[in-house]
């Protein structure tokens, strides 16, 4: 054994010195023993080739040593300040073999944590250890490089936004776009079922016509015959105005083609929806429609009991009248009412079909509407020859910025607007009545 080996070996410290010199430096109880085993390792590695113990050696001696010597092999090298503590890193994770968490070590250098899986490919690398046995005898180091893939990331987990941990890194959140859902609306029934006629002015006058008394026979000659009283009352059916607006941004209006036609058909199905409703409870009077529940005639049934035969009942008073009745207009629960009507109270046989295969909504070979404006336990029955609705100004959808300081604003007012009312010729011509309370 040469001099230069016997003065190491009378310097070696023991491996309860390391431990109490890394402990009071900081380092955990795992990681010391990582630096334990890995000095024994190398040693024995080194005994067995006959060769001088590497730069580990002199590192685990104490935490004061190993930050003399890499001073001294900073200073040895003339690479740049760069590669150089990138020598040094890889040095100490070579020797430290930590896991987990960096570990401070004197001399003001920390390790990053890596795999033992990657230490040992690192430590296991030709050029490395070639620059350890370099640097253990103070020798000129010239740059090398090893690499070693890790089976664990050194830097937080690149994560979607608020899914990941705490201190992951992250990228923002790419949900799928389905673009808008369409507005559920109510349907319009009654509209299509009225008549309608243009009108170019602000209201509709007639006269009504009514006739009172009946023919009769001259029993005795000079006798007065029977006389029938005309008159006539005038009247008038109001055009009214039925709008609705909102408004946007112009900005959303042009990134968003369908919220445009979303809002168009929304305003539109509010505003006929409205007209609907004022055909069917309008109360009449500046403004207002007068409409059909106001102006019909009542009727009470005389011998019918059910609501089938009481509507059928009120049709044949019409075509009595003279009337062709052709529209039957009631409320959706009360047609529904009628549709569960079962012959029996002992089979599943209904009267309307069968729930798979329903009659079209009709009774007595009249059609029947069921508006959702129309109150529940009424009937209308008429003649729609008649009834006409009044259209002065068609649907219509405008859009404006002049509104208020809309322009400066950047906003936009979207109206949507109809002018329309309602004439019934002859009140005669539309019956109304009461439908029994279902409630036992």
């Amino acid at each position: 054994m040469s001099r230069e080996t016997s003065a190491q070996d009378a310097f070696e410290p023991s491996n309860d010195l390391i431990r109490r010199e890394m402990k009071r430096h900081g380092v955990s109880a795992d990681d010391v023993e990582r630096v334990i085993d890995a000095r024994n390792r190398l040693r024995a590695q080194d005994q067995a080739k006959g060769r001088n113990p590497r730069m580990s050696y002199d590192i685990n001696a104490s935490l004061q040593e190993l930050g003399t010597n890499l001073r001294a092999y900073r200073e040895c090298t003339d690479e740049s300040i760069a590669g150089v503590r990138a020598d040094v890193q890889s040095l100490q994770q070579t020797v430290a073999r930590i896991e987990n968490d960096g570990v401070h070590i004197a001399g003001g250098v920390s390790g990053p944590s890596v795999s033992a899986s990657a230490m040992k490919v690192i430590e296991e690398d030709a050029q490395f250890v070639q620059a350890a046995e370099q640097a253990t005898r103070n020798m000129r180091v010239g740059r090398f490089e090893a690499r070693a893939n890790l089976d664990t990331s050194i830097r937080a987990a690149l994560t979607n936004e608020g899914k990941g941990n705490t201190g992951d890194t992250n990228v923002p959140s790419n949900p799928e776009r389905r673009g808008f859902v369409d507005l559920v609306t109510r349907p319009l029934r009654l509209i299509e079922a009225l008549p309608s006629r243009p009108t170019s002015s602000d209201a509709v006058e007639f006269v009504q016509l009514t006739a009172t008394g009946n023919a009769a026979e001259q029993i005795h000659e000079g006798d007065a015959k029977a006389e029938i009283d005309m008159a006539g009352d005038l009247v008038r059916a109001e055009i009214v105005t039925i709008a609705a607006w909102t408004a946007a941004s112009k900005q959303v209006l042009s990134d968003q083609g369908a919220l445009s036609n979303q809002i168009d058909l929304v305003i539109r199905n509010k505003v006929l929806s409205r007209l609907e409703n004022q055909l069917i409870n309008g109360v009449g009077g500046q403004g207002k429609i007068n409409g059909l529940i106001n102006q019909a005639t009542p009727i009470t049934p005389a011998i019918a009991t059910t609501p089938a035969d009481m509507i059928g009942e009120a049709l044949q008073v019409l075509t009595d009248n003279g009337y062709r009745p052709n529209l039957v207009i009631m409320n959706s629960l009360d047609w529904f009412r009628l549709q569960i009507t079962r012959k029996n109270e002992t089979d599943d046989e209904y009267v309307f079909g069968s729930p798979t295969s329903p009659l079209p909504a009709s009774l007595w070979n009249t059609r029947i509407v069921t508006p959702s404006s129309m109150p529940g336990g009424q009937v209308l029955v008429l003649d729609t020859s008649f009834v006409n609705v009044l259209d002065r100004e068609q649907m219509n959808v405008a859009v404006t910025n002049t509104h208020a300081d809309f322009f400066v604003r950047n906003l936009v007012a979207i109206l949507g607007e109809l002018r329309a009312g309602l004439e019934v010729l002859d009140t005669g011509a539309v019956l109304k009545l009461a439908l029994p309370d279902p409630t036992p």
